[in-house]
């Protein structure tokens, strides 16, 4: 995996399963997919958390972790 993207989420999703584990195990059981027609930089759809490269690649690591933290926290 070379994809820095793709690496920021992992790692987005580390630093949640460390500060709120139960939200992080739900992000963790998705698939990572990559949206086309994302309009935010995550959407939670089908089993899968699906991302647009272009909203992630303009977010810190704070703003990542911070947009996976709403979006799972807004998804039932």
């Amino acid at each position: 995996m070379d994809d820095p993207v793709r690496k920021a989420i992992y790692a987005g999703i580390v630093s949640v399963c460390f500060s709120d584990p139960a939200t992080g195990a739900k992000l963790s059981r998705l698939e990572l997919r990559q949206g086309v027609d994302t309009r935010r930089a995550f959407e939670i759809g089908d089993g899968a958390l699906i991302y647009s490269r272009e909203h992630v690649k303009a977010l810190t690591f704070a703003g990542v972790k911070d947009a996976l933290l709403a979006i799972a926290e807004n998804t039932p």
